[in-house]
């Protein structure tokens, strides 16, 4: 099973991993690809996969790049940004994915998609966020279809980053 989790809460710009997960629903095979959406799930995030998945995870992020840069990491890759505080939760997905390494409960393949963004506020999403959507969705929609191809999942140790912004 295909797992997309979006990740945010309901303020500003930290629910655009929300608007892409939703943006992708009904796009794939629900008997195949699983969308859902979590508000600041925390260590309880660990109970939305299992071992034998392939888990897709959207979130808006804030690290030390610029607004707007979108964010690729694979696996372990993404537990050592633990320490870059890169998510705007307290236990965000670096921690989680520490968590889920250390009690041997790591899905098959794990992905997080990022978006960058600035200071969490109460308002609407930002200009920022509603040009970066399409490009974030594209980008999900082409890791889904890549999995859906290959569904044999890859080494436990391939680790990849990315950053981009166009």
């Amino acid at each position: 099973m295909i797992r997309v989790i979006g990740l945010g809460s309901p303020w500003g710009d930290d629910q655009t991993g929300w608007l892409v997960a939703r943006a992708l629903r009904g796009l794939f095979d629900d008997q195949l690809v699983e969308v859902s959406v979590l508000d600041r799930p925390g260590p309880a995030l660990l109970e939305h996969w299992r071992k034998e998945d392939s888990v897709l995870l959207l979130d808006a992020v804030r690290g030390a790049g610029e607004e707007g840069s979108l964010y690729y990491l694979e696996g372990d890759g993404i537990a050592r940004l633990a320490d870059a505080a890169l998510s705007s939760h307290n236990l965000g997905v670096a921690e989680c994915v520490a968590l889920a390494r250390s009690l041997d409960a790591m899905p098959e393949r794990l992905c997080l998609l990022g978006l960058e963004i600035g200071p969490i506020r109460p308002e609407d999403t930002t200009f920022m966020v509603e040009r970066y959507l399409p490009q974030w969705t594209e980008a999900a929609c082409a890791k889904i279809t890549a999995w859906l191809r290959d569904p044999r999942p890859r080494s436990a140790a391939l680790e990849t980053a990315a950053i981009w912004n166009d």
